[in-house]
């Protein structure tokens, strides 16, 4: 397993691939894109091949580090990329923010699993489905 910043448009457009397999869309190819041209874009490969992807974005929330994706092939879950992602993308910070629906229970089980701090929820962004926010510990 490797967890590193993304180097160039190989990372980057593996990446975006990932996530319109997973969403169905290419919705957010440019904001993986902008994320990765401010440096804030991590890959993780498994034998040379990338498996996840995670964006560490400086201006989402309130100007603090924030988690804004963190996305896993689903034949690579389970294998500590996840963990591995959170981890590199928070090591440079002293606190570095992130959220997921109660409905998330992977990244929640994931958040706990790394001892991320629960802060909060939000309802009414997702009709039926809370924001619970977290924070490095």
């Amino acid at each position: 397993m490797e967890i590193r910043k993304a180097v160039d448009s190989h990372d980057i457009a593996q990446a975006a691939l990932i996530d319109k397999a997973l969403l169905g869309s290419n919705v957010r190819t440019d904001y993986i894109t902008s994320v990765a041209e401010a440096g804030g874009l991590c890959v993780a490969a498994l034998d040379v091949e990338i498996k996840g992807f995670c964006c560490l974005d400086h201006g989402y929330f309130f100007k603090k580090p924030f988690v804004s994706l963190l996305i896993i092939s689903p034949d690579a879950r389970r294998l500590g990329l996840g963990g591995g992602l959170l981890a590199h993308s928070s090591s440079a910070y002293s606190e570095v923010w992130t959220s997921t629906n109660t409905s998330n229970s992977a990244m929640r089980s994931l958040l706990a699993k790394a001892q991320w701090q629960f802060c909060g929820e939000v309802c009414g962004l997702d009709k039926g489905d809370p924001e619970l926010f977290f924070k490095t510990s």
